[in-house]
């Protein structure tokens, strides 16, 4: 009886099977863990400049006029540029692995390629809304109340960049899922905007009256958004 055992023949592989890219983890792809390593290394050296300039941006949270003293400052407004860039970089890898911009069509996207659709989508939105602006009367660059008005969005946008990276460090410690992961990033993203939009209605307000305010905002701040809105999620 054990001969017959013998002298069967093996019609399995003797070597694993290769991984398709569709089945690999967010972290095992190459480009991505790259990213990571370069974006982390961007962050720490950008570190002293997101200390210095922290505290105004916090003052922008209670008063629209906070927004005003960062640009009234040439080396804060510069300090927060470079610091914008580093977040907006380090974002696009938060949104990119939790999947935050998951538009139907990205299924037909190579896992490798993910990345560079999430920050291609980004960066579209940010060249929109500087296109909007550059149409409009506050298209000007030295102007304080111009630029005032037109940067406030990355016044508020490092503050959220920021509390995401708390947030994910902190619930990735508590192995949270990531469904979970991505409501609480959801959550903050809104409220955040919510934000900008109600301090950059008060700094319009403050020179405007009521229905010029409200075309502004619709078309120079909503309008926008609501393009990204509906490329990521139809």
């Amino acid at each position: 009886m054990p001969e017959l055992f013998n002298q069967g023949t093996l019609h399995m592989s003797t070597s694993p099977i290769a991984r398709s890219a569709s089945d690999l983890m967010w972290s095992e792809v190459t480009v991505n863990r790259i990213a990571m390593v370069a974006a982390l290394v961007l962050m720490v050296v950008a570190l002293r400049d997101i200390i210095l300039i922290f505290p105004a941006l916090l003052r922008c949270i209670p008063f629209w006029k906070g927004n005003k003293d960062v640009e009234h400052s040439v080396s804060f407004s510069r300090t927060r540029n470079s610091v914008a860039l580093v977040c907006g970089i380090m974002f696009c890898i938060v949104a990119d692995r939790y999947q935050l911009i998951d538009p139907s069509w990205r299924a037909a996207v190579p896992r490798q390629a993910g990345l560079a659709l999430t920050a291609a989508v980004l960066a579209g939105f940010v060249l929109l809304r500087e296109f909007f602006y550059m149409l409009s009367p506050l298209r000007s660059r030295s102007a304080e109340y111009s630029c005032t008005v037109r940067n406030a969005f990355y016044n508020y946008f490092i503050l959220f960049a920021l509390a995401a990276f708390a947030s994910v460090l902190l619930m990735e410690a508590f192995r949270l899922p990531q469904t979970t992961v991505k409501v609480v990033l959801l959550i903050e993203a809104g409220i955040f905007y919510l934000l900008d939009i109600s301090r950059t209605a008060q700094i319009f307000s403050s020179r405007y009256g009521l229905f010029p305010t409200i075309l502004y905002l619709c078309a120079l701040e909503l309008l926008p958004t609501g393009i990204l809105i509906f490329t990521c999620t139809r």
